[in-house]
C-alpha cells in the first residue's frame, strides 16, 4: 500500500533582511550585513527564504549589484529587492531598476525616501511591491491613493522598535483604508499592535519581517508565532503574502 502524501509545508519568507557591505564605518546596520550568518540563524529559524536589499549608501546601483550577486550564490535561500534614493539618483532610478529586475532578477523596490513620480511609474510598469520606511506613516497616503496598482508594505508596523505607539495605530489605519497598503512586522517591540492588526485587518494585511541581521529574526518570528492564529492564518503572514505580492511582477513584459 503506497504511503500517504505528505502535506506540503508552506514557505516561510522573511521581507525585510539587509545584506551586504559599505564602504564607510559608522554605524553596525550601516556597516556590513554577513548573508552567511543571515542564512545561519534563518534555518534555526525555520525560515526558508528571505528578501533581501542593501545596507545604507548615498547611492545605489553598486550595491544592488552586490545584492544580485549574494542572490545568485544562494537563489533558493533569498530572494533580490533593489534599494534606491529617489533623491540623489533622480533621473537614473527608471532606467536603473528596469534593468535590475528584469536583467539582475531583483523583484522589489526598498526605500527610505519619498518616492518621486519617477520612482512610482517604473514600480508600477513593472509590478513589483515596494517595501517602504518612512518618516511618518502619513507620508503613504497620498502615494497609495494616486498609485492604486501599487502594492506598498510598510515597514516595521509604522514605528521602527516601537519609537511611537501612536505610528503603529495610524499605520493600522493606513492599511484598512487603503486595499494596496500591507504591514511588514519587523521590529515591532510592542507586540500588542501587532496583535490590533491581525485582529481589526486580517491576516491578509500582515506580512512577516524581521529587519536582519540588526534585528534577530529568531525573536521576530516568534512573535508571530506566540499569537496562536489558525494555522492558515499564520502561512499567510509568514510567507503567503509575500509570495502573492511577488507574483505580480511582470517579468520582460
Amino acid at each position: 500500500m503506497a504511503a500517504a502524501a505528505q502535506p506540503r509545508k508552506s514557505l516561510v519568507i522573511d521581507c525585510h533582511t539587509h545584506v551586504g557591505t559599505a564602504h564607510t564605518l559608522t554605524a553596525p546596520w550601516t556597516t556590513i550585513a554577513d548573508p552567511a550568518a543571515i542564512l545561519r540563524r534563518n534555518n534555526e529559524a525555520g525560515i526558508d527564504k528571505a528578501c533581501v536589499f542593501p545596507i545604507s549608501h548615498e547611492t545605489f546601483e553598486e550595491a544592488n549589484r552586490e545584492v544580485a550577486a549574494i542572490v545568485r550564490r544562494n537563489p533558493e535561500r533569498f530572494i533580490g529587492f533593489a534599494k534606491h534614493d529617489p533623491v540623489r539618483e533622480k533621473g537614473r532610478i527608471g532606467e536603473m531598476l528596469v534593468r535590475e529586475c528584469r536583467e539582475l532578477g531583483l523583484r522589489g523596490l526598498k526605500l527610505h525616501v519619498t518616492p518621486t513620480a519617477e520612482v512610482l511609474d517604473t514600480v508600477a510598469r513593472l509590478g513589483i511591491p515596494i517595501l517602504w520606511h518612512p518618516a511618518k506613516v502619513a507620508l503613504f497616503s497620498e502615494a497609495a491613493k494616486s498609485y492604486p496598482a501599487i502594492d506598498f508594505i510598510l515597514a516595521h508596523l509604522g514605528s521602527d522598535l516601537s519609537a511611537d505607539w501612536r505610528e503603529h495605530v495610524a499605520a493600522i489605519d493606513m492599511a484598512g483604508t487603503f486595499p494596496n497598503v500591507y504591514l511588514d512586522t519587523g521590529g515591532t517591540v510592542l507586540t500588542r499592535y501587532l496583535e490590533q492588526a491581525v485582529k481589526t485587518l486580517g491576516a491578509e494585511k500582515i506580512v512577516f519581517g524581521s529587519d536582519e541581521p540588526e534585528v534577530d529574526c529568531r525573536l521576530e518570528i516568534f512573535k508571530i508565532r506566540v499569537l496562536g492564529l489558525p494555522r492558515a492564518q499564520e502561512e499567510l503572514i509568514l510567507g503567503g503574502n509575500i509570495l502573492r505580492l511577488l507574483g505580480r511582477y511582470k517579468g520582460a513584459a
